[in-house]
């Protein structure tokens, strides 16, 4: 445990240091503060653009920095040769490879929730109260942070099947594709004597393809009138989707990594 750290720890440090990851967290801050300052809109209205747009940069920022990170960890390491150097010291693989998706996390999560903070506190300025708005929109960065573990995961379980050029592209395809599930319910019942085939399709396709959309909370935060029966059981069943898919993505990662030879 204590080598998962160190290199997790050094992972994390290595990562923070990268500058294409702070003009990633520059860009999303500015877009955030950018949207506090709109003042053309009733009150109401203009809550929920800033809700939308505040929790919609954290969101796609977080995916950028997880995917671009999480391409990289494995690739770069063997690219500089450093990986054969650790693998010589009595490191096993799977606590080399853990502690790499722990340190990108770990910068992963400070990222956004650094953007999470800022938003906030400009929330709070704008309202000029931590009320229900502030408690909801908590909890929708929390249920992001959970969506970018699962990004995280399949970015590094990918990184050691593909190139990191194909991975960016594999990456951010399982991505969109898992944001839309709830369309494909509606293709297979649309396409007729074909739907019962196809609904099996897409029920096969759900238990492969991670369900990001699960944790697209924005609607609901931002129309309050959309509610869900009981938040408090669909946040446990989130979390723990996000957590027991990311220990089966590494699982099948640490497999491959076993296998490669580096």
């Amino acid at each position: 445990m204590n080598t998962i750290f160190v290199i997790a720890k050094g992972t994390f440090g290595e990562a923070m240091r990268r500058r294409i990851l702070n003009v990633f967290l520059f860009v999303a801050l500015a877009l955030m503060i950018m949207a506090v300052a709109f003042s053309s809109f009733t009150p109401r209205n203009e809550l929920d653009l800033i809700k939308s747009m505040g929790l919609g940069v954290i969101q796609i920022s977080g995916v950028f920095i997880s995917v671009i990170l999480g391409i990289n960890l494995i690739p770069s390491e063997i690219e500089r040769r450093t990986i054969y150097t650790i693998l010589s010291k009595p490191v096993q693989r799977y606590e080399f490879l853990t502690g790499k998706f722990l340190g990108g996390l770990m910068t992963v999560l400070a990222n956004i929730g650094l953007m999470s903070l800022v938003f906030i506190i400009l929330l709070l300025i704008k309202e000029r109260a931590f009320d229900k708005d502030v408690v909801l929109v908590l909890g929708g960065e929390m249920m992001i942070a959970f969506q970018l573990m699962l990004v995280s995961a399949m970015a590094v379980m990918f990184s050691v099947l593909v190139s990191p050029f194909v991975n960016f592209f594999l990456s951010f395809s399982i991505y969109f594709f898992g944001s839309i599930t709830s369309l494909w319910s509606d293709m297979a019942t649309s396409l007729g004597h074909l739907a019962l085939l196809n609904q099996y399709l897409f029920r096969v396709l759900g238990w492969i393809v991670p369900n990001f959309e699960n944790y697209n909370v924005q609607n609901p935060i931002i129309h309050p009138d959309t509610h869900i029966q009981n938040e408090t059981t669909y946040t446990i069943y989130c979390i723990t989707y996000a957590v027991l898919y990311s220990l089966i993505m590494m699982f099948l990662a640490i497999i491959q990594f076993n296998r490669k030879e580096v």
